[in-house]
């Protein structure tokens, strides 16, 4: 099984970054600040089936520069195990960054994405409006992307999923008051769907309380299986085959 997202270099112990690495057939690890993105470099090099995705995440940005901008994009390029940009969005859940400077850093990632014919990995977190307005703004995106860890109504996965994106849920699908979510999950298109653990973060319901990890997606898959009334074996075809078409750059080079 594949988790699409992961924040490999956060996990508490090396025990837990092997056991996971074992665990799973591909793991894709987010870098998303200034340090972050060569640690997820690092460890796609690391281990052969992690790769990594790198970019600026919304409460990161308040000291990037364009410079910045031409970092990332020549870590993309040098890197062959780096599948994606991101993640990038837009969060007005805190107040840490101001709105004009995520929708500036937001669009610089989302055309650096194209220009390097990479999906892009998006974050939104109280930002539906102003994440699919950008997003309709900078389309078509011809290489996809995803909304991951997705929070949003049914109408941004309608229009997220009419513009070719993919939709992908954590482990907080399977919390109690979830529900609208949940709804969310049930109309969401099956060819669309990728699951993920967005670990240390979101630990499913079955482990609430400790530190999310990899390894920890099999309950989401279980859960997710049940609720849509699929096998979990079919579940994880569905994510696993969508997973692979939208991060091309892992069948080129694990020869999948």
């Amino acid at each position: 099984m594949i988790d699409t997202h992961a924040h490999l270099d956060m996990l508490k112990s090396e025990e837990d970054l092997y056991e996971s690495v074992e665990s799973l057939d591909y793991i894709i690890t987010i870098g998303c600040d200034k340090e972050e993105i060569f640690k997820a470099v690092e460890l796609s090099n690391r281990f052969e089936n992690v790769y990594a995705s790198v970019g600026y995440h919304p409460y990161d940005i308040n000291d990037l520069t364009d410079k910045d901008i031409e970092i990332l994009e020549d870590l993309c390029r040098k890197n062959g195990k780096v599948v994606a940009v991101g993640e990038t969005g837009l969060d007005y859940y805190r107040d840490i960054t101001p709105k004009k400077l995520q929708w500036e850093f937001f669009e610089k990632q989302l055309e650096l994405a194209k220009k390097l014919k990479l999906p892009v990995v998006i974050h939104s977190r109280s930002a539906n409006e102003d994440t699919i307005k950008i997003l309709e703004n900078h389309s078509p995106f011809p290489d996809s992307g995803v909304l991951h860890c997705f929070g949003g109504d049914l109408p941004m996965m309608e229009k997220a999923v009419e513009m070719g994106f993919y939709i992908s849920f954590a482990g907080n699908i399977t919390y109690p008051k979830a529900d609208n979510l949940r709804e969310v999950l049930r109309k969401t298109p099956l060819d669309r769907l990728l699951l993920e653990t967005d670990s240390p973060f979101l630990s499913p319901q079955k482990k609430r309380g400790k530190p999310n990890k990899p390894s920890y997606i099999f309950y989401t898959a279980e859960f997710v299986s049940q609720f849509l009334d699929i096998p979990r074996e079919e579940l994880e075809k569905i994510t696993d085959r969508n997973a692979l078409k939208l991060f091309k750059k892992i069948k080129k080079t694990a020869n999948v």
